[in-house]
């Protein structure tokens, strides 16, 4: 295992809860939306050979402000800011050998961001035009000693360029990701992650929700919200399944659902009786091998779907602002596919 990873306590995270109107039409126009999302590679600049620590980090605690306080004292656990000991600290983590190396394949890999910008810009213009008083926030790249893939603080969400560079980019062996998270260290998945990373900060889960019909209809508002967001986007990659994950979910969709409705899980309050419906893993446990994890997430995206097909005067902004997950499911009319 690389000598520089270590555990990193969770990165707090600040919201604004801010309310409007929405449309929630799928093909959202875009057109006169006037949005430069401004995108900074952090990971660049702070692996530049160009300036020594003493004079690097100043700069950059006043470029990046509050952000790279919460990356240098959260994510990398550095020390704090004004600490006198702090260039010295981050000459040992960018020279390291290993992290080094990283820095490099990742500025090798991502020479070009401009795929991700387009496409990172086309979702914030929909989500402008969605939720008109929300933040855009500001786009941060770094690494992130493959501690995180996706960030966010009140203006700013950061993407981890290390967490994604490949299934089978050697590192994440020498650190132990299990096989079922380095499937997801693709580049294809940094739209979707990012904006799943920036929606979930945006509508927090309600301190009520302690059901699992709470649970995955909350999920499945998240990944509607995807629907909308990136309309062009293919649903395994939104969800962070495979091909074969995903077809296992609709072939058994009735079979699930009558599971959860059979065991009486849906009100179940024990968390300890739905978790594993819902938490990350390999597969659902209790469920086939060939199945995915959070196959319950799946199931609440499929009847939020339902829920806004069948009442098209709720926007995305009533559809987040209701808490009642009892009324969404009763008035999904849900019906599983056979």
């Amino acid at each position: 295992m690389p000598h520089f990873y270590r555990h990193i306590s969770k990165l707090f995270i600040s919201i604004l809860l801010i309310t409007s109107c929405a449309d929630k039409k799928k093909e959202i126009d875009i057109t006169k939306v006037n949005l430069e999302l401004k995108i900074s590679r952090l990971d660049k600049e702070l692996f530049a050979q160009d300036e020594t620590m003493q004079i690097k980090i100043p700069m950059l605690s006043q470029q990046y402000g509050e952000f790279f306080s919460r990356y240098t004292e959260d994510m990398l656990n550095l020390g704090a800011i004004g600490d006198p000991a702090l260039p010295n600290a981050y000459k040992q983590f960018v020279y390291d050998t290993d992290i080094s190396k990283v820095a490099k394949d990742v500025t090798e890999e991502y020479r070009d961001f401009s795929i991700e910008t387009q496409s990172l810009t086309s979702a914030f213009k929909r989500y402008s035009v969605l939720f008109p008083n929300r933040t855009i926030p500001e786009i941060v790249t770094i690494i992130s000693g493959f501690t995180y893939k996706i960030a966010a603080t009140e203006k700013t969400l950061a993407i981890g360029l290390d967490m994604y560079l490949g299934a089978n980019y050697p590192y994440y062996a020498s650190v132990q990701f299990p096989a079922y998270r380095k499937t997801t260290f693709e580049r294809k998945n940094i739209v979707s992650d990012a904006l799943t990373g920036w929606v979930t900060t945006e509508f927090l889960k309600p301190d009520s929700s302690n059901s699992m019909i709470d649970e995955i209809i909350y999920e499945g508002k998240i990944l509607y919200l995807l629907d909308l967001l990136l309309p062009r986007t293919n649903d395994e990659t939104k969800i962070g399944y495979s091909a074969e994950q995903l077809k296992w979910c609709k072939d058994n969709e009735m079979a699930m659902w009558g599971h959860f409705v059979n065991e009486k899980l849906l009100f179940s309050q024990i968390k300890g009786d739905y978790f594993k419906y819902v938490n990350e893993g390999p597969f659902t446990p209790g469920f086939d091998r060939a199945s995915p994890a959070r196959t319950g997430n799946w199931l609440g995206w499929q009847i939020v779907r339902m829920y806004m097909d069948n009442n098209p005067k709720v926007s995305a902004i009533d559809l987040m602002n209701n808490k009642d997950a009892q009324g969404i499911l009763n008035a999904s009319n849900y019906k599983p596919k056979k």
